[in-house]
C-alpha cells in the first residue's frame, strides 16, 4: 500500500477512497476525488480535498495558533486508512454536506454500536500501517482519534458532538457542522417567518369578511390565490373556533350555501392591527 500505483492496483484492485462534495447536488455531487495512490499520498490528498471545501477559524491555544480543522480531519483521515478492509469491494468515502462530514470505509467490525471515550478500547486492524504512518508524524498514537476528535470538534464548531459508529456494514464517523445554537436560532428563524406569514394572511381574511359575507371559495379570490391552500385551510377553522369569525348557517356546517362573516371580535381586531 506504499508501493507504485500498478503495484497497489495489482494487490488491491477495488482500492479506492471517494471524496465527494454534496452541498448541491445531494445524489451525486459537486466535486470529486477519487484517490487510488499509495497511502501517504493518499492521506495528503484527503486533506487538500477537505481544506479546499472546509473553513478553518481562527483559535488559539494558549499563545499559539493552531487549526481546529486539521486537528479534527487529520484524525478522521486517519482513521479511515488504519482501520479499512483493503480487499473489500466497497470504497472507504469522505463526503461533505452542508451540514456535516460522514467518513466511511468497510471493516471487519470489532465493535458493534457508537463508540464513545468511554468505552473506547483500542484495536489495530492494520498495524503495519498504522505503525509506518506513526513513524512518518501523519498517525497520533492507536485510539487519539476517538479522544482527539471529542475534545476539537465542539471548538470547530460550537458544541458540535462526533458519532462513531461501526455496524455490519464496517465503520462510519459523522461530523457535524452545524451547531446546536445555530439550529436552534435557525428553528426560531422559521418559526417568526411562519408567524408572520400566518398574521398577514389572518388579517387578509377579516378585512376581506368585513366587507361583505364570503364562501371560502370566495376568500381564496379576495386573497388572490388560485386554490385553497394548506395554510388558509388550516387556518379558517381556527379563526372561527377563536371567535374572529362565524358559520353564516351555524346549523349546517356542512351546507352548500355555507359562507363566513366577521364577528365583532373580529372587528375588534381589525381596528387594533391596522
Amino acid at each position: 500500500m506504499f508501493g507504485d500505483d500498478q503495484a497497489i492496483q495489482s494487490a488491491a484492485p477495488a482500492y479506492a477512497f471517494d471524496c465527494l462534495l454534496r452541498r448541491e447536488s445531494i445524489d451525486r455531487y459537486d466535486d470529486r476525488n477519487q484517490i487510488r495512490t499509495n497511502l501517504i499520498d493518499a492521506y495528503d490528498q484527503m486533506m487538500t480535498f477537505v481544506e479546499k471545501h472546509l473553513n478553518d477559524p481562527f483559535y488559539l491555544e494558549g499563545t499559539q495558533r493552531i487549526s481546529l480543522r486539521d486537528k479534527v480531519f487529520r484524525e478522521a483521515i486517519s482513521n479511515i486508512i488504519s482501520h479499512r478492509e483493503y480487499l473489500h469491494g466497497s470504497p472507504a468515502r469522505l463526503m461533505i454536506y452542508k451540514d456535516k462530514v460522514i467518513l466511511d470505509n468497510p471493516c471487519v467490525s470489532h465493535y458493534m454500536g457508537e463508540i464513545t471515550t468511554e468505552n473506547l478500547v483500542p484495536y489495530a486492524r492494520n498495524p503495519v500501517i498504522c505503525q509506518f504512518m506513526m513513524q512518518l508524524g501523519r498517525f497520533d498514537r492507536l485510539g487519539s482519534g476517538v479522544i482527539n476528535i471529542n475534545k476539537y470538534l465542539p471548538l470547530y464548531v460550537k458544541g458540535a458532538k462526533p458519532i462513531f459508529k461501526e455496524n455490519d456494514n464496517g465503520f462510519e464517523l459523522t461530523i457535524p457542522l452545524v451547531s446546536l445554537a445555530d439550529k436552534d436560532i435557525e428553528a426560531q428563524v422559521k418559526a417568526q417567518v411562519k408567524a408572520q406569514v400566518e398574521a398577514q394572511v389572518v388579517f387578509s381574511v377579516l378585512k376581506a369578511c368585513r366587507m361583505k359575507q364570503l364562501s371560502s371559495a370566495d376568500i381564496v379570490k379576495a386573497l388572490g390565490h388560485k386554490t385553497l391552500s394548506g395554510n388558509l385551510r388550516r387556518l379558517l377553522p381556527v379563526l372561527r373556533e377563536d371567535g374572529l369569525i362565524a358559520y353564516t348557517v351555524p346549523d349546517k356546517p356542512r351546507s352548500r350555501n355555507q359562507k363566513y362573516r366577521l364577528t365583532e371580535k373580529g372587528r375588534e381586531y381589525l381596528e387594533n392591527n391596522e
